[in-house]
C-alpha cells in the first residue's frame, strides 16, 4: 500500500502541478514508443507503414500529430492473423497471469493476456482512484459486475483488496439474492453497471425493502454513460442512499484511467496512468485540447502486455482543466463519457445519442426502469419510438403524450411513445441493449 495521506492515497503524485506531470508524461510516452518499436512487431509495422520512428517524437504535440491511432478492428486482424493474443503481445506468455476479454456482446471477444507485473500496476492505479472515491479499509464491497472473462469488475477486486476492504464477489444475476446477503453482510459499497443496480432496486421494491435505510453509502457505476447522466445518477443515489461514483473507459485500456472522485464533478482523467487525447473524430491526428468535445484517444504509460498506444475506441467525451474541490490537479471529464460516435442517431437531420433520451426518461419519477428505442423506415421518413415501462402501472391519464411531448422539447424531434407494464423487458448484469434499429440494412435487436 502506497497510501501517505488520510485523504490522498499519493499525495504528490495526485496534486503535482499540470507542467510537472505534462513533462513526466512525455517521459513515459518517450520510454514506451522505444519499447513497442523495438519489441512489438505490429507497432513496428505499423510505425513504418506511416513513415514515423520514436526518435521523431519530441513533444507531446508531434506525438499527436505523427503517432498514428490503433482501432477494435486493427486488434482482432492482429489476432486472426497472429492467434490468440495477436502480435502485439509484448511480453513472454509465461509472464501473463490473466487471460481476460471483453464480452463479445457486438462481435468476436478481444482477448486480453495480462502479466503479473501489470496486474499489479493495475490494482494499485485503481485503488488511488477508489480511494479518491471515497472507499475505505473497513467498507464491505459487494460486486455485481459480471465476474467472467469480460475485464470490467476484476479490477474494483484487485483494488479493494489493496486497500484492505472486504470483498463479497457476488457477480452478476440472482437479484433476490444479492439484496439478501447484502442485508445479511452489510454491504457498504455497491459496484456495478448502472442498468443492473436500477434492476436491483426495481426488486427490493418489490419485496418491501428499503435499501437506502441499510449501511450502503457508496456505489461505483460503470461499463454504461449511466452514472454520468443526472437523472440516473439521482435515482442511484436517493434508491441506495448513497454517492454514486462514475467511473470507465473501455476495456482495452484496463486499468480504468476515468474516475469520480467523492466531490462528484465528473470523471478525473489519470493522465499518468493513461495518457489521454480528445481529437477530431474525423482526424484523429488532430488534438481539440481542453473544453472542445471530440473522440477520446488513451495511451498506456506503463503497460508491457498488450500496451495500447494511441488507441481510438470511437467514444466521444469533453476534457476540462478547471480545478475540482477536492484538490487533485487531474483533469476532468465533467459529462463523462457522452456515447460510442457509433451509437449516435441522426434521424430527419436530428443528431443525439440514446443517453440523451435515458436522461429525459430517467426525470420522470412514475416511469420504469427499463425502455427501448425502436428506429423504423416509414416511406421516405425514418421514425422513432420509446417503448417505456411504467413504475408499478401507476402512471397520470395522458402520460404517453406527457413523455412524447417532453422528448419533442428537449430533442427537436417527434417521437412516438408506446407504454409498457412493469416488468416487460429483460434485466441483465451486463451492458443494456436498448436500441432496435429495423430500417433496412440494420440488425441491431
Amino acid at each position: 500500500m502506497h497510501r501517505n495521506d488520510d485523504y490522498y492515497w499519493d499525495k504528490v503524485r495526485e496534486t503535482r502541478p499540470a507542467e510537472q506531470r505534462q513533462s513526466l508524461i512525455f517521459q513515459r510516452l518517450k520510454a514506451q514508443l522505444d519499447y513497442v518499436y523495438e519489441e512489438i512487431p505490429f507497432y513496428r509495422q505499423l510505425y513504418q507503414a506511416h513513415g514515423v520512428e520514436p526518435r521523431q517524437i519530441d513533444s507531446l504535440d508531434s506525438f499527436s500529430r505523427r503517432i498514428p491511432v490503433v482501432t477494435k478492428a486493427m486488434l482482432r486482424q492482429s489476432q486472426r492473423d497472429h492467434p490468440p493474443f495477436g502480435n502485439y503481445l509484448g511480453v513472454d506468455f509465461k509472464e501473463v497471469v490473466r487471460i481476460q476479454g471483453t464480452s463479445g456482446t457486438t462481435g468476436e471477444p478481444t482477448l486480453f493476456a495480462i502479466s503479473a507485473q501489470d496486474w499489479d500496476e493495475i490494482s494499485e492505479a485503481q485503488a488511488m482512484q477508489c480511494w479518491a472515491a471515497g472507499l475505505r479499509p473497513d467498507d464491505i464491497v459487494q460486486i455485481v459486475f459480471p465476474l467472467s472473462l469480460y475485464v470490467g469488475g476484476w479490477g474494483l477486486l484487485g483494488a479493494t483488496e489493496k486497500i484492505g476492504a472486504k470483498v463479497l464477489p457476488m457477480a452478476g444475476g440472482n437479484t433476490e439474492r444479492q439484496i439478501m446477503l447484502m442485508q445479511q453482510v452489510g454491504s457498504t459499497v455497491i459496484c456495478g453497471t448502472p442498468s443492473f443496480c436500477l434492476h436491483i432496486l426495481e426488486k427490493a421494491r418489490q419485496m418491501g425493502v428499503d435499501l437506502a435505510a441499510g449501511p450502503l453509502r457508496l456505489g461505483f457505476f460503470g461499463g454504461e454513460p449511466g452514472a454520468g447522466i443526472a437523472g440516473v445518477k439521482q435515482r442511484l443515489e436517493s434508491g441506495f442512499g448513497i454517492k454514486a461514483i462514475d467511473f470507465g473507459n473501455v476495456a482495452e485500456l484496463h486499468p480504468c484511467s476515468n474516475m469520480e472522485c467523492e466531490q462528484r464533478t465528473g470523471m478525473h482523467v489519470y493522465q499518468d496512468i493513461d495518457y489521454t487525447e480528445v481529437v477530431d473524430p474525423s482526424d484523429p491526428n488532430i488534438s481539440l485540447g481542453y473544453n472542445r468535445k471530440g473522440a477520446v484517444v488513451y495511451t498506456h504509460l506503463w503497460r508491457k502486455s498488450q500496451p495500447m498506444i494511441r488507441y481510438f475506441p470511437g467514444d466521444e467525451t469533453i476534457i476540462t482543466d478547471e480545478p475540482c474541490p477536492c484538490g487533485r490537479s487531474y483533469p476532468r471529464m465533467p459529462n463523462g463519457i457522452i456515447g460510442r460516435l457509433d451509437d449516435m442517431l441522426i434521424i430527419r437531420g436530428v443528431k443525439f445519442y440514446p443517453s440523451d433520451i435515458e436522461e429525459i426518461l430517467r426525470s420522470i419519477s412514475w416511469l420504469g426502469t427499463e425502455f427501448r428505442i425502436v428506429i423504423e423506415q416509414k416511406g421516405a421518413l425514418q421514425e422513432v419510438t420509446v417503448e417505456v415501462e411504467l413504475e408499478r402501472a401507476v402512471a397520470p391519464a395522458d402520460h404517453q403524450s406527457l413523455v412524447e411531448q417532453k422528448l419533442q422539447a428537449n430533442l427537436g424531434l417527434r417521437v412516438s411513445v408506446i407504454a409498457k407494464q412493469p416488468g416487460t423487458f429483460p434485466r441483465t448484469a451486463f451492458k443494456a441493449r436498448r436500441v432496435i434499429d429495423r430500417r433496412t440494412g440494420n440488425q441491431d435487436e
